[in-house]
């Protein structure tokens, strides 16, 4: 048995929105004890908190561990103005990776640049006209690629264009962006990922994840091969942090079976119904402004009940991609239809809503009746709220419902979208309560109407997020018989106000009674 006393140490009990002092006693990775005015065996593991506040363990109920480490390994271009300062980075990656022979690279945001545009292949094309080369949106559902690239695909512009995708053009003309499944075309012979590179850039993602106070990452869409790098590191002991996996459609498809270890567990699927709204995906009731567009719906409401009946046959939470208020109508739809012919009702399905975003007043009743959970990510109010509005004009009212879902008796629980967004928790806390960028504009918050509370903020990723993955009677709170994931930070952030929350810093994080990563 493994016992840690905890010991000097301020817990922030959340539920009653309060801190008192205290030691605590893990066994085996579970609270045994708190208060600890007995005495212990002298031998006992003694770690002196130092009068650091404790919460309990933050989780991302929505990110992306592979796509993460890998990311680090890639041409970053988050940060980019221009496609100018995108060819500099390239050409800055490639001095330090000669021998590369397919250059991947991600995080460019047309938003972030002069033009707002989305960017053509021709700049690419002349500084790089013999290196294939792929950079990612970074959300994830468009590709923007060179003609070296291009050819090599096949991708023309008489090539069909796949269902739940785009392949844009100008005046006939391919631009090299693929949007959603289009972007399959491109990556059908992108050199594939080994097993060991994947290990690698998970091993890396759980570096920068202790390292920001998670103890649980849900690792949304995982395929094949990434299951399997999981699986292996679990058998060597390499697996640190706590992860509830989403299927991909792909390898839930191909009959995957549930799967549980200690730290790891496999029991849900993540669907796609439509894209992105940066990259004009996102599907919509009625056009984009300004755009004769209704966006992409990849799953429709019949394509829905099919795989729902499938999940829920096999005990499988369904968590759906859906951005745009047509997407979520059709989600409400498909699940209503459902259970009205089956008894699915009676099963306690959990369903989950990842991101929904926009979502019209009408739906919201539904999505309580139906027993939906919303998985939101607060960073992406305040990185998208003027795009946005660019986007959708007044129908901005029905977009980043939170608070209006909270009254409502949704469930909200919330994560990052990494690497899309930063995975700091404290950060999306800050977006929740804020909803202001990092230099308080907009003054007073984006729609100050639905910012959260600083106790929903947390609760959303602490608690709620256990109900979430099935958890809520293990962990979510600090108490005695539940599971000792832990966040330690330098300061109390209860008494604090909220535009200082960000002033806390990661001091420790603790996943199963263990210390797994310590700065004090």
């Amino acid at each position: 048995m493994t016992t840690t006393l905890y010991s000097n140490v301020n817990i922030i009990d959340i539920d009653k929105f309060e801190s008192y002092e205290a030691n605590l006693l893990v066994e085996d990775g579970v609270v045994t004890d708190i208060g600890c005015n007995k005495n212990y065996d002298k031998n006992i593991n003694v770690i002196d908190c130092s009068n650091l506040f404790m919460l309990p363990g933050f989780v991302d109920s929505h990110g992306h561990m592979t796509h993460l480490g890998k990311n680090q390994y890639e041409v970053d271009l988050r940060d980019c103005k221009s496609e100018f300062e995108v060819v500099k980075k390239i050409k800055n990656f490639l001095k330090l990776n000669s021998n590369i022979f397919w250059i991947n690279g991600g995080g460019w945001n047309q938003e972030n640049f002069e033009t707002k545009s989305l960017p053509d292949n021709d700049y690419l094309s002349v500084n790089f006209p013999d290196t294939p080369i792929t950079l990612s949106r970074i959300d994830g559902h468009a590709t923007w690629c060179n003609k070296k690239a291009l050819d090599m695909a096949n991708i023309q512009e008489y090539t069909p264009v796949p269902v739940g995708g785009e392949i844009l053009k100008e005046n006939g003309l391919l631009t090299g962006i693929l949007v959603d499944k289009a972007q399959q075309l491109i990556r059908n012979i992108i050199p594939k990922d080994n097993i060991d590179d994947v290990k690698k850039w998970i091993l890396k993602a759980q570096e920068i994840c202790l390292s920001k106070g998670l103890t649980e990452v849900h690792d949304a869409g995982i395929s094949s091969i990434q299951f399997d790098a999981y699986k292996e590191l679990i058998n060597e002991n390499k697996l640190k942090i706590r992860i509830y996996a989403m299927a991909n459609q792909e390898l839930f498809e191909n009959k995957v079976s549930k799967y549980k270890s200690d730290l790891f567990e496999l029991r849900s699927v993540k669907l796609i119904a439509d894209g992105a709204l940066g990259s004009n995906g996102a599907a919509l009731i009625e056009q984009y402004q300004n755009l004769e567009t209704y966006g992409i719906l990849i799953l429709d409401k019949n394509k829905l009940k099919t795989l729902f009946s499938q999940a829920f046959t096999q005990d499988f939470q369904v968590c759906i991609h859906a951005i745009g208020d047509k997407a979520n109508r059709e989600i409400v739809y498909a699940l209503r239809e459902v259970f009205e012919n089956s008894d699915y009702d009676q099963f306690d399905h959990r369903t989950r809503i990842e991101h929904a975003q926009i979502i019209k007043a009408s739906d919201i009743k539904e999505i309580y009746d139906l027993n939906i959970i919303a998985s939101v990510q607060p960073m992406h109010c305040i990185s998208d709220m003027y795009m946005a509005e660019e986007r959708l004009g007044e129908r901005i009212e029905d977009s980043y419902l939170w608070k209006t879902l909270i009254n409502n008796n949704i469930l909200l629980i919330g994560g990052s979208d990494f690497p899309v967004e930063d995975s700091s928790p404290l950060m999306g806390i800050y977006a929740a309560v804020n909803r202001t960028k990092f230099d308080d504009t907009p003054p007073g918050g984006w729609q100050p109407k639905e910012l959260l509370n600083l106790k929903e903020a947390l609760e959303i990723y602490t608690k709620n997020t256990a109900y979430g993955s099935f958890k809520e009677n293990v962990k979510g709170n600090i108490e005695i018989g539940k599971i000792a994931d832990f966040t330690l930070i330098d300061r109390n952030i209860i008494t604090l106000p909220n535009v200082d929350i960000l002033k806390c810093k990661i001091s420790a994080t603790i996943v199963n009674g263990e210390m797994v990563y310590k700065d004090f």
